[in-house]
């Protein structure tokens, strides 16, 4: 992963449209999957039988991530994985251009009750992601602490032509990393997002789709914790301009980041 020397992390509220909006994990072992992340990050869930024993994760009382039983049909078929929501104020309108963009509909539209409306789309190379267009349920809360998001990327061989799908899907511009395949996608000043074309770098842990990074004080201890509690170390934490960070597994296998979004020393 590279990315602008300049580090703009998610920023959890207001969430624009075209934004990150949420982040949902799907396990195979939900309550393996929460003892989990509360070792590695202190996270606390309200769990709603309503919705299928959905839970959301909180950090210090504020909503920070969510965490979905896997249908039973499911598995294994499918891995476990964390899926990366942006925020659509019209998702009706939003399918539509995602067809016409070259990207796939793999579920949904669908009404979660009186929270929202969500599909999961695939981007023309197969990633795949999420869009949600809030009612009740307005996504990030958490502005501090261990386990918010702070940034997402997704990685493509050919750079050029995902960037313009997520420029246009997600009305955003781009700006590249001077001599380095990577895009940061904005709205303004502000970047949101990354557009990565190393993905030769990642085909062993994250091949072609979207990673979600998450915060940790101590990028070294989070790595150890996840180890001691079931999970691997894909890439040992290693420091890059805007800080350091390292790629994890969680006990079911799916694939994150860790990082302190701080320079080197600072």
């Amino acid at each position: 992963m590279s990315q602008p020397q300049t580090f703009t992390p998610v920023t959890p509220s207001p969430i624009a449209a075209g934004e990150p909006i949420w982040v949902d994990l799907d396990s195979p072992n939900p309550q393996q999957s929460r003892q989990f992340y509360t070792a590695l990050f202190g996270w606390e869930y309200q769990i709603s039988e309503e919705f299928g024993g959905h839970a959301n994760a909180h950090v210090d009382g504020k909503q920070a991530a969510g965490i979905s039983p896997m249908p039973p049909s499911s598995v294994p078929a499918e891995r476990s994985g964390w899926t990366i929501y942006f925020a659509s104020d019209d998702l009706a309108a939003d399918l539509g251009r995602v067809q016409q963009l070259g990207g796939q509909v793999l579920a949904g539209p669908m009404q979660i009750g009186d929270q929202g409306h969500m599909a999961i789309f695939a981007d023309p190379r197969g990633a795949a992601f999420g869009l949600w267009q809030d009612d009740q349920h307005g996504g990030f809360a958490a502005h501090s602490g261990p386990g918010r998001l702070v940034w997402a990327e997704v990685n493509a061989r050919d750079s050029a032509p995902a960037v313009a799908f997520y420029n246009q899907l997600l009305n955003a511009t781009s700006q590249q990393l001077p001599g380095a395949d990577y895009h940061q996608l904005m709205h303004g000043e502000t970047g949101f997002a990354g557009v990565s074309g190393h993905a030769e770098n990642w085909d062993a842990v994250n091949a072609g789709g979207w990673m979600v990074y998450f915060y940790a004080e101590s990028v070294d201890t989070a790595a150890q914790t996840a180890e001691q509690h079931g999970g691997k170390i894909l890439v040992a934490p290693f420091d890059m301009p805007f800080g350091r960070m390292a790629v994890l597994a969680d006990p079911a296998g799916a694939v994150f980041s860790v990082m302190n979004p701080q320079p080197a020393g600072a």
